[in-house]
């Protein structure tokens, strides 16, 4: 186990990451126009990527993937369109860095412009961002496909993982033996020797009720320690942070090493993604970003949608309100049917399928 470490007295920086992808911008959004024809913002532009409607199309981060309507698997990324092979017996998953795919057993992955096919029998996988973890059925070993490479975590298995978790960019697991394990910037972790009670896995941390003493413990860039000396009444995190309840019902933020206490009382309800934390108290809306509380608003609204660096709401009379990096807009007066958050991007529909979306503080 890795010793305990006291995130009070220091704060590790990481000056440059494993995964350079993680710094990119993520300027896209996908939709169907009023004909059904798929249509891609990337950046400033639009471009119409099928002049047939396509049968299902998922974005994240900077790439669209799509099944088109001969029923070819096909993907947008960087400006071009490649087509994959046909869609038979097949699922997919889009991440903000990586595609993941299956042609009945056979694992893909679509990273940086290239497919690398990872394994020919696979029974389970879980994708994040920047890593993908799986089972390799034929020879028994659990793997992650991370920075263009297959790095194989644990070999002689009798049996798969009894459970798999990925963050952004580390995997954590609960093997056959029950070990509790960490993959991370290339290095294995074994946290426990006993499966934790709960667990939960971010960008550069994992949270966890550990089964010895029942403590709140930490796993936060490469090293461990305790958060609490009780289990919280719930966690959740997001990237190199965690919002959580504790025992007492007191409202902390971990972030940058260190515990600090939002509210003496328990929220109405909190999420986390990413860099942003929202939380409703006392009927106010509220967004925790950057080290900052904003107040967004007085009462909590209907309808709210996270990004990793921001969050849009549905405010009075029905505008779109959008915070992002700090900063708050209006984006429409309209009557908005439904809308989405990818990175910098907000998309959103109006009246008759009218899409439109906010980017760089304008409509497009």
């Amino acid at each position: 186990m890795q010793r305990p470490y006291d995130f009070s007295y220091k704060i590790i920086f990481l000056f440059c990451t494993l995964f350079g992808g993680e710094v990119n911008a993520q300027n896209v959004a996908a939709y169907p126009d009023n004909r059904g024809n798929l249509q891609v913002f990337d950046g400033g532009l639009f471009r119409e990527l099928e002049y047939l409607p396509v049968r299902n199309y998922k974005y994240a981060g900077n790439s669209v993937a799509y099944i088109d309507n001969k029923n070819d698997f096909r993907i947008y990324s960087n400006g071009s369109t490649i087509t994959m092979l046909n869609a038979a017996d097949f699922s997919y998953n889009v991440t903000d860095y990586l595609i993941s795919f299956k042609v009945g057993q056979v694992l893909y992955a679509f990273d940086k412009g290239e497919k690398r096919t990872l394994c020919y029998y696979n029974s389970m996988y879980a994708v994040n961002d920047s890593i993908l973890a799986f089972f390799d059925d034929s020879r028994n070993v659990f793997s992650a496909y991370y920075d263009g490479k297959v790095v194989d975590m644990e070999d002689s298995f009798l049996d798969k993982p009894k459970s798999i978790k990925t963050g952004p960019n580390l995997v954590a697991w609960v093997n056959q033996s029950n070990y509790f394990n960490v993959f991370y910037h290339g290095e294995l972790y074994q946290l426990d020797n006993i499966a934790p009670l709960a667990y939960s896995t971010g960008r550069d941390i994992v949270a966890y009720v550990d089964d010895y003493v029942q403590q709140f413990r930490l796993f936060y860039k490469g090293d461990t320690a305790t958060a609490e000396l009780f289990p919280p009444d719930s966690f959740k995190v997001g990237f190199a942070n965690m919002a959580y309840v504790d025992n007492l019902g007191n409202f902390k933020i971990f972030e940058n090493g260190a515990s600090v206490e939002i509210l003496p009382d328990r929220p109405k309800f909190f999420e986390v993604k990413g860099n942003t934390i929202v939380y409703g108290y006392n009927n106010t809306f509220n967004v925790y970003y950057d080290g900052k509380t904003t107040q967004l608003q007085t009462w909590v609204p209907n309808s709210y949608k996270m990004g990793n660096d921001g969050v849009a709401w549905i405010g009075d009379n029905g505008v779109l309100m959008l915070f992002h990096k700090g900063k708050t807009y209006t984006v429409s007066y309209e009557i908005v049917n439904n809308y989405y958050v990818n990175g910098n991007v907000l998309k959103y529909e109006v009246g008759n399928n009218t899409t439109t979306i906010f980017y760089n503080g304008k409509n497009y």
